[in-house]
C-alpha cells in the first residue's frame, strides 16, 4: 500500500512539474509551484527529487535519449533508407511523440534555457544532420560530395518544421494531416536531388 502511495506522489509531482515548466520555462519554474499543483508540501519533492535540475531532467531526458536512439540507430549499411524507413519507422515514432510527450518535448527544445538541455535542439539538428547526410550519400553514392552546409540546411529545416507541428498541435488527425503536407512537401524536394 505504501509502495502505491509513493508512486502516486511521483506521479503527481511529475505531472505537476511538467505543467509548470511548460507554462513558466526552467528558470521561472519552482519547486514550491511544483508542490503546490501536485498537492503536497514542498519538502516531499526533495524526497523524490534532489533539486529542480533533477526534476527537469527526469522530464525532458527520457525524450532527449528517445530522439537520439532513433536518429542514431540507421547505419549506411541498412538497405531501407530514404522515404520507405521514414514512413515506417520514423514517422511512427514522431506521432507517437507528438501525442504522448509533446509538453516535454516542447520544454526541451524551447525552455531549458539554464540547464544542460539548453543546446538540445541544436544537439538534434546536428543528429538529424548526420541522418539526412548517410541517407542521402546511399542514395547518390559516396563519391559525390555536397556541402556539409546543405545537410544542415535540410536538417534544421525538417526539425524545425517538426518543432512546429509540436507547438501547434492541436488533435491527433491534425497532426496526421499537416504531417503528411510537410513530409510530401520535403521528401519530393528532395527526391529531386537524389534522382
Amino acid at each position: 500500500m505504501a509502495q502505491v502511495l509513493k508512486e502516486e506522489i511521483e506521479k503527481k509531482i511529475y505531472k505537476a512539474a511538467i505543467d509548470e515548466f511548460y507554462m513558466m520555462g526552467y528558470q521561472s519554474a519552482t519547486l514550491r509551484n511544483i508542490a503546490k499543483k501536485a498537492g503536497i508540501p514542498v519538502g516531499l519533492v526533495y524526497t523524490y527529487y534532489k533539486n529542480k535540475a533533477a526534476l527537469f531532467a527526469a522530464v525532458v531526458n527520457p525524450t532527449y535519449l528517445s530522439f537520439q536512439k532513433m536518429l542514431s540507430k540507421s547505419s549506411l549499411h541498412e538497405t531501407n533508407l530514404g522515404y520507405d524507413k521514414f514512413f515506417q519507422e520514423e514517422l511512427p515514432f514522431i506521432f507517437t511523440m507528438l501525442k504522448n510527450d509533446r509538453k516535454p518535448f516542447i520544454i526541451l527544445i524551447d525552455k531549458s534555457k539554464g540547464t544542460i538541455y539548453e543546446n538540445a535542439s541544436e544537439k538534434i539538428i546536428q543528429l538529424t544532420q548526420i541522418h539526412i547526410k548517410k541517407q542521402i550519400q546511399y542514395r547518390i553514392g559516396q563519391s559525390e560530395k555536397m556541402d556539409d552546409l546543405f545537410y544542415h540546411i535540410l536538417a534544421n529545416n525538417f526539425m524545425e518544421g517538426l518543432f512546429e507541428i509540436a507547438r501547434h498541435y492541436k488533435n491527433e488527425k491534425w497532426a496526421i494531416n499537416i504531417m503528411k503536407l510537410f513530409m510530401q512537401q520535403y521528401f519530393y524536394g528532395i527526391k529531386a536531388i537524389i534522382n
